[in-house]
């Protein structure tokens, strides 16, 4: 194999690049991507650096990443067969297999009796007809919350509806009913999500309630967020949200920005709240929440906010805490139980939901 020929040199003369090798071989995959991560800087035209660089970052699914390793790999050395292998294996993990298939065919025009590219092929033959990967999802929720001093209850039940156009763009709507003081709303929404790589992304949304009573009767949301740091299980998450919503009361515009901190298993978003409210006035605040997955299936989230609230229409400080639970019952059906404390001016409330995910 190339990969076997071109390693032994440089790990005769190179103690660096053997220990990155070695780490790489041994499952030490965060080790073997910040030292080979560093070498491609030292040795930027070496496609065996780039080569397990991208190797080392396709073991930990950073799919994105590791293609353009293997591009630069290519473009130093375009008959490189383990990296054009590699090239395609990684859209096929990616569930990408027509990708993997036109990434391929360049070495089975030239080698087609290449044992490791045919079997390769049969791969990806059998991954496309297989049942695809889930582009749907269903998400059904339903919520109720009792107030303090007799004021009764509030009620909420949303559907939402996304689909998946393509890996990177994502299509959804959402309805949502809720009941207040004995008054109810319909606001519906529209969503657009998209990813530029594997670094960015962001999201448009668009909805209203006609004959709105407390929530917008238009409202446009916003945001994106950009990937800071991706280091083995480290990783560092910046972001903006921007809301407009017209009540009947006036106008509300917010301004959101956060970051994300995760490693591991656990994550924690802080996110500040700017707020120009009905009246023209500024309210600001935050909200902290934190995720762990427990196990594969099971996760866990706490959060805490003190942050001004403009949902019905009057924007009032709320101060709340709230935790959940959900948990996969299999690969396509997740369940979610939900509560939060609130305490506001006039009243408290406490809120408990439990949501239902299918993805077909």
């Amino acid at each position: 194999m190339i990969e076997a020929v071109a390693v032994q040199a440089p790990e005769a003369a190179d103690p660096a690049y053997a220990a990155a090798f070695q780490a790489r071989q041994s499952g030490l995959t965060a080790e073997a991507i910040a030292a080979f991560d560093l070498l491609s800087k030292q040795r930027p035209k070496d496609p065996d650096v780039w080569l397990n660089l991208g190797l080392s970052r396709m073991a930990v699914q950073r799919y994105a990443e590791a293609d353009r390793a293997f591009e630069i790999t290519l473009a130093l050395a375009p008959d490189y067969r383990d990296a054009r292998i590699a090239y395609a294996r990684s859209a096929l993990f990616a569930g990408r297999p027509e990708l993997a298939r036109r990434r391929l065919a360049p070495l089975l025009a030239g080698a087609p009796d290449d044992p490791e590219a045919r079997a390769l092929r049969q791969q990806i033959a059998a991954t496309e007809a297989m049942p695809g990967e889930p582009t749907w999802r269903l998400d059904l929720a339903y919520a109720r919350s009792e107030l303090t001093k007799d004021l009764g209850h509030w009620s909420s039940a949303t559907l939402a509806l996304s689909r998946r156009v393509d890996p990177d763009t994502t299509l959804g709507g959402s309805v949502e009913h809720t009941r207040r003081f004995g008054v109810s709303d319909t606001y519906a929404e529209a969503l657009a999500a998209r990813r530029f790589g594997s670094r960015l992304d962001g999201f448009v949304a668009v909805g209203g309630a006609p004959d709105a009573d407390y929530r917008p009767e238009l409202s446009v949301r916003a945001g994106g967020s950009v990937g800071l740091l991706t280091q083995g299980q480290r990783r560092v998450r910046l972001g903006l949200d921007a809301v407009w919503s017209r009540y009947a009361v006036g106008e509300v515009k917010s301004l959101q920005p956060y970051l994300t901190l995760a490693a591991g298993p656990a994550s924690l978003t802080v996110r500040s709240i700017n707020t120009e409210d009905e009246r023209g006035g500024r309210q600001s605040g935050y909200t902290l929440n934190g995720e762990w997955s427990a196990t594969q299936r099971l996760r866990l989230r706490l959060g805490y906010a003190d942050a001004p609230e403009s949902a019905d229409g009057a924007t009032v400080p709320v101060e709340a805490i709230s935790g959940g639970v959900a948990y996969d019952l299999t690969a396509r059906w997740t369940v979610q139980v939900v509560g939060a404390h609130e305490k506001r001016t006039a009243y408290d409330r406490d809120e408990v939901g439990v949501a239902v995910t299918r993805r077909f």
